[in-house]
């Protein structure tokens, strides 16, 4: 018996030892990170295309940590030149209330005068979107961006239940130029739908900047 017991005894220490020396499962990582990239017919922004009613390759790099942290880098093909958007944003959650804060600049690297930048405050509930920017720099030339406004917009995304992975977004928004009483305000309409990995995308806008309305069809992949 004493013999079976150290044997026994031998063979628990040497199960101790193995179980000691193999690798420790990898906590899950607090930082995630995602990239797109997208072909579209028109690059609409707020009503106004962006490069001329033409087509434009679109893409972008972001990281997220489990804090609520998360900035990236966003680019767009222009009818000269690029647009190269840098943004960070802090989300959290109020109840079932997600709300989060943000800054974005707009650079143009074939006008640098042209660069301007925004903070934002949103909140989101069930598919609806409220969310407020204010410019806190800001050199652009054009109707409607020459000062540091208010730009208010109202989105709701609804998943139509008849056709699973398709949505319907909806899109009002309006610009408060400061020290002016005067309003710019676009709309728009879409329909979006997964394809064989991608996301395929149909908007309608419109608004005082445009005198007829803007279509655009938008293919992009999220790796």
């Amino acid at each position: 018996m004493k013999h079976i017991a150290s044997i026994t005894t031998l063979t628990l220490v040497a199960a101790s030892a193995f179980a000691d020396a193999a690798p420790a499962a990898a906590p899950a990582s607090a930082w995630s990170q995602s990239a797109n990239i997208a072909l579209t017919s028109n690059y609409v922004w707020r009503g106004v295309s962006q490069n001329n009613n033409s087509i434009a390759v679109q893409g972008g790099f972001d990281v997220a940590h489990s804090s609520g942290l998360s900035a990236g880098v966003w680019a767009s093909s222009l009818s000269s030149g690029t647009e190269v958007d840098l943004y960070a944003n802090y989300g959290f959650k109020v109840g079932s209330v997600d709300l989060s804060v943000g800054y974005i600049a707009y650079t143009y690297q074939s006008d640098v005068s042209s660069t301007f930048s925004e903070v934002n405050v949103a909140a989101s509930y069930a598919g609806l979107t409220a969310k407020v920017s204010k410019e806190v720099a800001n050199s652009v030339s054009g109707s409607g961006y020459t000062d540091h406004g208010y730009y208010y917009e109202l989105g709701y995304v609804y998943s139509i239940p008849a056709i699973k992975g398709l949505d319907l977004s909806l899109h009002y928004g309006w610009k408060d130029s400061s020290g002016s009483n005067s309003t710019v305000d676009d709309y728009s309409v879409g329909l979006s739908y997964p394809v064989a990995g991608l996301v395929a995308s149909l908007v309608y806008s419109n608004g005082d900047s445009t005198i007829d309305g803007l279509t655009a069809f938008t293919l992009k992949k999220t790796f």
